[in-house]
């Protein structure tokens, strides 16, 4: 999980707003959270790999910042699991 990192891309314009995929709200995406879902291989012909986008408020209420961490703290001793 990421914050996404947004511009308009277009001298003049207000910068774009994305909506959060749980509550509807508009945020500007310098405070959005993508949320990057990836099937393992052997359900990968199941389901599709996802991303969506979420507010702060959102991504608090799911504990993700919580999980994100956990993974990233896995992931650099090279531990695959994220339960403990």
């Amino acid at each position: 999980m990421t914050s996404v990192d947004g511009s308009s891309g277009v001298a003049g314009e207000p910068p774009r707003t994305h909506e959060c995929y749980r509550c509807d709200r508009d945020v500007a995406p310098a405070l959005l959270f993508r949320v990057t879902v990836e099937a393992p291989g052997m359900l990968s012909g199941k389901y599709a790999d996802s991303e969506r986008y979420c507010c702060e408020h959102c991504a608090a209420a799911m504990n993700l910042s919580e999980f994100s961490w956990q993974v990233k703290t896995h992931a650099r001793r090279g531990d695959d699991r994220t339960d403990g």
